[in-house]
């Protein structure tokens, strides 16, 4: 405990001290000879509530003071404990009243009385009665419990301390008087004074560094107990041991823990506050500019009350420009109660950029419902984005909140062009009205559809291998253009539910819930894709763009990725901004005073994104993803798959050659291979949605639209819409299109293969697995090159490592588990015949993987010969060590030259050839024998 001997005034009487008021007043009793190892207990301090209530005076903490609660009384006022280092401070109206007082006009008046008392913990003490230890027989209270008649009893022992200040002391340096009364035991008394205290007894400043320690960086009782003793380095065993009896500054494990549990519950009730937090957002946020609006809370409002719970609303500048540059359509809100230990609901808004990168708009923290700060948060942003001017610099100032709980951030500018686009949120309904009247309108994200429809499905325990096309006839629905459109496709798909091989009350439930979450009059005008005409004044733009997954998931994911576990409050905000508040509690190592630590936040991060992708012409800024559909789009456009039609702005893509029924997951990238008898179901509901459109479909074409961005029988589109980016069939037809506007097809083709090209050039430079004619050939080498691995891989040529960065478990697949590995202790002893079995099963695994890496060594001989070219009698073909080789001799003369031969009786791969190819080979050789031995062992 830090030393306040020098502000402690020993008065003439000999029996009192002055101090003033905070924490010397503590620092003097817990130190003095006749309290060190006591308890004491306190009735209520008098005078000063009536003081208050006139007006004269108001209370204040000391700071840092945390330890105390607060409650409402029926009448509605805030009440709280006392504490022995309060500060009592004069009004205007006190100011005058000691100014008549000092004239000797006015009579001076205690402003603080208050009595504490020795508890008599270890029945060492005299009782009033006279009893040492215990009451006399003749007592009143000698068959009490305890000998005492209610909590407020002084009877078990007669020691007082007894504090006191008056008006006309408030100005003095030493505003507190105090003094000691009575004693444990009498002078005379042959016995020694030995109390046994079992409660938690620490002082108040002690208990505040431990609150704060476990409110802000949430350490345990171990974690506390270490830091305590830290500050006692250097202490013998018998100090360390007579701190613990004193049980002031240091106690016993299970009272520590007694006292965390005590206040995590205070934290849990709303009864104590964040204070910690609350320093934070005052002395290093708000100066900075961070905070859009902060309320603290006001415990006499109803409990379904926003204004009774903490809402605080942060943003940056960069944050709020790029709301107003790719904000002003739409923007995505989601809230997540998981990214901190004490659940308080975390807000995220989010923006997409031009070139498809998430960026954030805001993030807003309440301790109560998460509806509460939806309508703060949305308001606060629109006040403070800038006006549409580039190098708007116009000035922002803070106000104060009406009721003087709190603050709020306006920018005077944001009038001019009011912020207004339309919030994406979940299927939330409290939301959903929260969000009437501040923006356009709301769309929903199907990310939280898809998620519930995926738990549902498994909870209904429904085959893995129709909850793809169920989950595709939900997103059929969701692509109606009208109400009327959705109807019919709903019953349509409870026609298809029925024909599945599912039970009687599989289907009920599937159709129920279609009924009462999909197609209700609640959602469905929000689910559909309906209001997509376009806009007389604008044709470019959709009055209502169609639903698809939510951004904030991405960015709530990075969020999580970047923390370290779960974090309270103040420590999300801390890695947020990175901006560490300075800890003035239970660190030896702490920083200086008045210093805070600064480090890389997230903020860093998400501000960089914009630097980095500032040039929006260029195609290698965009996500993979994009660039992934728009160079299959090339792709199918020089293939020539791109036919016209008849109707405006559509266009036939023929389909490649059997072409399998496949989905790519948007969640983790997997192929998902669709069963073709229940597709064929499905696509009753498919041709229906086709022929509602008004559009012929060829057999074994799709039909892409260019103006709306729909390719009806794409299933990405389905799955996908094209709200983020459009399907690659839509990018092809895009590409013929503009060929027709140019009229000229050679010249954008011969532009698009060098894009193309480009392309797997800047992919393979990031990659291990590298194709010597893609690298090195001429652009028509390099494309009849991924012509060629088209027509054997398909579309999986176009993924990158870099594609599914932000890859998730796909809700509608059964991933299998990692297998817990038994310990040796409970591995069971397999009997003889059980030994034989495993061996057998061991051989034929084995058997299976020499026949398959066989076959694989015979695909890699025709892969390693696809190498040589003849082309110009040229090879070209690249090692390990990157090196070049190139022969000028005749193609028969180079084959004969690089001969392959395989010796059946051995099975081993010879390839005479140059140093850098057998070195190639040698890894083949090394896995084969690897094989080969471990099938040979017993």
């Amino acid at each position: 405990m830090e030393s306040y001997d020098h502000l402690i005034k020993y008065n003439e009487d000999g029996n009192s001290v002055s101090v003033p008021f905070g924490r010397a007043a503590e620092y003097y009793i817990s130190k003095h000879p006749l309290l060190k190892n006591i308890r004491l207990k306190a009735r209520s301090r008098l005078r000063a509530p009536q003081l208050v209530n006139e007006g004269i005076i108001t209370i204040k903490r000391v700071e840092g003071a945390v330890d105390y609660v607060e409650w409402t009384t029926s009448s509605g006022k805030t009440k709280s404990t006392n504490r022995i280092d309060d500060i009592i401070e004069l009004t205007e109206k006190g100011e005058e009243f000691v100014k008549q007082i000092q004239a000797g006009t006015a009579k001076d008046k205690l402003c603080w009385s208050w009595v504490m008392y020795c508890a008599g913990d270890g029945n060492s003490c005299q009782h009033l009665c006279g009893g040492i230890g215990k009451c006399n027989p003749d007592c009143q209270n000698a068959n009490l419990p305890n000998n005492l008649k209610n909590s407020n009893d002084r009877h078990r022992c007669r020691l007082r301390v007894v504090s006191e200040s008056r008006l006309s002391w408030i100005k003095s340096p030493h505003q507190l008087k105090i003094k000691i009364e009575g004693w444990h035991l009498p002078p005379n008394a042959l016995i020694t004074h030995e109390p046994q205290v079992t409660r938690v007894n620490l002082t108040r400043s002690a208990r505040d560094k431990i609150i704060i320690s476990r409110r802000a960086d949430r350490w345990t009782a171990d974690d506390v107990k270490n830091k305590i003793l830290v500050s006692k380095q250097g202490a013998t065993e018998a100090d360390l041991s007579q701190e613990v009896v004193k049980n002031r500054d240091i106690c016993n494990n299970k009272q520590l823990k007694r006292l965390i549990i005590r206040d995590d519950r205070r934290v849990r009730d709303n009864s104590g506050p964040w204070t910690v937090l609350q320093n934070y957002i005052q002395d290093l946020l708000k100066p900075r500019g961070h905070v859009l609006y902060y309320h603290a809370p006001d415990l006499s409002a109803p409990e379904d009350s926003p204004e009774r719970y903490y809402q605080l609303i942060v943003s940056d500048d960069i944050w709020l420009k790029n709301g107003r540059d790719y904000g002003h359509y739409c923007f995505c809100i989601d809230g997540n109660n998981e990214l901190n230990m004490e659940r308080a609901t975390v807000l995220t808004m989010v923006v997409e950029t031009n070139l498809g990168h998430l960026t954030p708009l805001g993030f807003a923290l309440s301790n109560g419902d998460d509806k509460a700060p939806v309508r703060y948060a949305v308001t606060a942003i629109r006040e403070n984005i800038p006006c549409n001017r580039k190098d708007c610099e116009h000035p922002w100032y803070y106000e104060d909140l009406p009721n003087e709980r709190g603050f709020k951030r306006i920018r005077k500018c944001s009038e001019e062009q009011p912020w207004n686009p339309i919030a994406m949120i979940d299927q939330y309904l409290p939301i959903k009205k929260a969000l009437d009247g501040i923006v356009t309108d709301t769309c929903l994200s199907w990310t939280f559809l898809m998620q519930k429809l995926a738990e549902k499905l498994k909870a209904w325990d429904v085959s893995r291998v129709l909850r793809y096309p169920i989950a595709l006839g939900y997103k059929i629905i969701g692509r109606s253009r009208t109400e009327e459109e959705s109807a019919d496709m709903a019953r349509l798909f409870k026609v298809f539910i029925d024909s599945l091989p599912l039970s009687y009350a599989q289907k009920n439930l599937i159709k129920d819930d279609l009924e009462t979450n999909w197609i209700s009059d609640e959602w469905r005008a929000m689910i559909v894709d309906s209001c997509r005409e376009y806009s007389e004044k604008n044709s470019d733009k959709l009055r209502k763009p169609m639903t698809t997954n939510s951004l904030t998931e991405k960015i709530t994911k990075r969020v999580i990725v970047q923390l370290d576990g779960k974090l309270t409050p103040l420590a999300f905000l801390e890695r947020l901004f990175g901006v560490k508040l300075r800890r003035d509690v239970l660190h030896a190592d702490n920083l200086p005073n008045g210093d805070n630590q600064d480090n890389a936040g997230l903020i860093a991060f998400f501000n960089s994104q914009p630097l980095d992708h500032q040039d929006d012409n260029s195609e290698k800024q965009k996500p993979a993803d994009i660039i992934r559909n728009l160079n299959l789009g090339r792709f199918y456009f020089l293939s020539g798959l791109v036919e016209p039609t008849d109707e405006p702005y559509c266009y036939y893509v023929k389909r490649h050659t059997d072409e399998p029924l496949t989905l790519t997951s948007s969640y983790d990238g997997k192929l998902i291979s669709l069963d073709e008898n229940t597709m064929e179901k499905l696509n009753v509901m498919m041709n229906r949605f086709i022929a509602r459109h008004g559009v012929v479909i060829q057999e074994g074409y799709y039909m892409a639209n260019i103006k709306t961005g729909e390719c009806l029988m794409c299933y990405d589109f389905i799955w996908n819409g094209r709200f983020r980016d459009v399907c690659k069939h839509v990018h092809a037809a895009k590409l013929y299109a503009e060929a027709q506007r140019m009229g000229d097809f050679t010249s954008l083709i011969n532009e698009t293969k060098v894009k193309l090209v480009e392309y797997f050039n800047c992919r393979e430079n990031n990659e291990t697995q590298q194709n010597i004619l893609i690298r090195r050939g001429t652009i028509d080498e390099a494309f009849d090159e991924i012509r060629r691995l088209y027509e054997i891989s398909g579309d999986k040529i176009f993924d990158s490592t870099m594609l599914y960065t932000d890859a998730c478990r796909d809700p509608f697949r059964n991933l299998k588990q990692k297998r817990r590995v038994a310990s040796k202790q409970n591995i069971p002893v397999l009997t003889k015949k059980a030994r034989i079995s495993k061996d057998n099963e061991k051989d034929e695994t084995t058997e299976k993987l020499v026949a398959a890496h066989n076959l694989q060594q015979n695909e890699a001989v025709t892969s390693l010969g696809s190498f040589i070219s003849d082309k110009d009698n040229e090879l070209l073909f690249r090692s390990d060590d990157s090196s070049i080789i190139s022969s000028s001799s005749s193609s028969s003369s180079l084959h004969h030259q690089q001969s392959v031969q395989i010796s059946s009786s051995s099975s081993t791969i010879h390839i005479h050839s140059s140093d850098a190819y057998d070195k190639a080979i040698a890894e083949f050789n090394n896995v084969r024998h690897a094989l080969t031995n471990s099938r040979q062992a017993p």
